[in-house]
């Protein structure tokens, strides 16, 4: 089985770091993007198995990021989650349309929690 790819979308770079350096750990092949514009970019051009977004990006914001992705051939099947620290539910769910348990909160989740909703999204 080939080494599931996942995009992280954030501008933390503290965060990104800890959650790239997670994925290497549990052997994904991981890829960064600090930006929206670079996130949609790699998206479209390395095709990952997994795009995890953050909402709140400096240049676009996450929406439009998921809407550039879902305009796409390959992103209208793309895997996507949501990673937000600011955004609620209710916001989240007006502009894209993901199952609730596909939107973590930075807070809340654990490494543990986040890998498992990780491996469940790419066995959808």
């Amino acid at each position: 089985m080939q080494t599931p790819t996942v995009l992280v979308i954030e501008d933390s770079s503290y965060l990104a770091d800890s959650l790239v350096d997670m994925l290497d750990m549990y052997n994904y092949k991981s890829l960064h993007a600090a930006t929206g514009r670079k996130g949609v970019s790699l998206a479209l051009e390395e095709k990952p198995d997994l795009v995890l977004l953050d909402i709140r990006l400096p240049d676009i914001n996450g929406y439009e990021v998921y809407r550039q992705i879902r305009a796409s051939d390959w992103g209208k099947t793309a895997r996507i989650m949501v990673l937000t620290a600011s955004e609620s539910i209710e916001n989240i769910a007006k502009n894209i349309d993901l199952p609730r348990e596909y939107v973590l909160f930075k807070p809340e989740w654990s490494i543990q929690n986040l890998m498992q909703q990780i491996e469940k999204r790419l066995q959808d």
